[in-house]
C-alpha cells in the first residue's frame, strides 16, 4: 500500500487558531480517508482526488497532537493508517492551557476495552482483604507479592507491578507530547482495599473497588478532583485518556449515569485476562 503524508512533517509547530494543511499521496485501492486527532476528535472531511488527498483544519487548543489518517477501500474496510505528531503552540504571551476546565465527555471513548468485571478480578486474584468502607490492609498473599512502590513520573504510586509499569510508559509519553499537562497532574491514590463507594443513601456495595488490587488510579488536575456523575470531565483527563487507552486501561468516564467517574482509570477486563493468561500475575 503506497500511502504517505507529504506535508506537514513530523513535529512541525503551528499556532493555536492557525489553519493546518495536510496533504499526501495514496494508490488506487483507496476510496475514502478519514482523520482524527488524539484518537477521538474527527478532523474536517478529507478530499481525495487522483491519488492525492488533502484536508485543512484549525486547532483551538495547544499541545502535542497525534493525527491519524485512516484509509478505506470501496467496501469500507480499513486498509491501513498512518500517524503524525504536530505541535500546536499557544499565542505568544498567552497563559498555558487550563487543563482543569470542565468539558463534555465525548462519545466513543474506551475503544477496544471494557471495565474490569468483579468476577474477573476475584477469579484472577482472589479476595484482596476485608470489604471495608475505607482503605484497609491487603491480606491476599498473591496480591501482596505483586505490589510495588515506584516513581512513575509526576508522582510515586503503590500498585500491582504490571499496572505500575504501564503508568510509567503512559507518563513517559505524556512528558514527550503534553509536557504542560504533565505539570498539572497529581494523584488521589492507587492502592486502597475497600468496597466500591456509592452515593449517600444508597446501600453499601458488595463488590470490591478495583483500587483494592492496585490496578486502578485516580487523578487530579491542578489539584482538583473531577466532579463525579455530571457528564463532564476535566480537559486534562480527556487529553490523558488516549494515552491510557494505548495501554488498554478503561477510563471511568465510561461508567454509566451517576457512576461516571472521569478521574478514574483502571486496567481493563481484557488486560487483566491477558496478564493472567500470560502468567504475568
Amino acid at each position: 500500500m503506497a500511502f504517505s503524508f507529504t506535508v506537514p512533517t513530523a513535529n512541525t509547530r503551528f499556532q493555536v487558531g492557525q489553519v493546518v494543511e495536510f496533504e499526501g499521496t495514496t494508490d488506487d485501492g483507496v476510496s475514502r480517508l478519514e482523520m482524527v486527532a488524539d484518537d477521538q476528535f474527527p478532523l474536517s472531511p478529507v478530499t481525495l482526488r487522483e491519488r492525492r488527498w488533502f484536508v485543512a483544519h484549525r486547532f483551538n487548543t495547544s499541545g502535542s497532537r497525534k493525527i491519524t489518517c485512516r484509509c478505506f477501500d470501496q467496501d469500507n474496510h480499513e486498509i491501513t493508517h498512518l500517524d503524525l505528531t504536530i505541535v500546536i503552540a499557544p499565542p505568544a504571551g498567552e497563559e498555558p492551557t487550563n487543563f482543569g476546565e470542565l468539558v463534555p465527555i465525548p462519545r466513543n471513548i474506551n475503544p477496544g476495552v471494557t471495565k474490569a468485571r468483579h468476577a474477573t478480578m476475584i477469579r484472577v486474584f482472589g479476595r484482596p482483604g476485608a470489604l471495608s468502607e475505607d482503605c484497609s490492609p491487603v491480606t491476599n498473599t498473591k496480591v501482596r507479592n505483586l505490589l510495588i512502590t515506584r516513581d512513575v513520573g509526576p508522582f510515586n504510586v503503590t500498585g500491582l507491578e504490571p499496572a505500575v509499569a504501564a503508568l510509567q510508559r503512559i507518563f513517559t509519553k505524556v512528558a514527550q507530547h503534553e509536557p504542560v499537562l504533565l505539570e498539572q497532574v497529581t494523584t488521589a491514590g492507587m492502592l486502597c482495599c475497600r468496597r466500591i463507594r456509592r452515593r449517600p443513601g444508597q446501600p453499601p456495595s458488595r463488590q470490591f473497588s478495583n483500587h483494592s488490587w492496585g490496578t486502578a488510579i485516580d487523578l487530579k488536575i491542578r489539584g482538583a478532583l473531577d466532579p463525579r456523575g455530571d457528564g463532564r470531565t476535566q480537559l486534562g483527563l480527556l487529553r490523558l485518556a488516549p494515552f491510557f487507552n494505548g495501554e488498554r486501561f478503561f477510563w471511568g468516564a465510561g461508567f454509566s449515569g451517576s457512576s461516571e467517574d472521569s478521574m478514574h482509570f483502571e486496567a481493563s477486563n481484557e488486560l487483566v485476562v491477558d496478564w493472567d493468561q500470560a502468567g504475568i500475575v
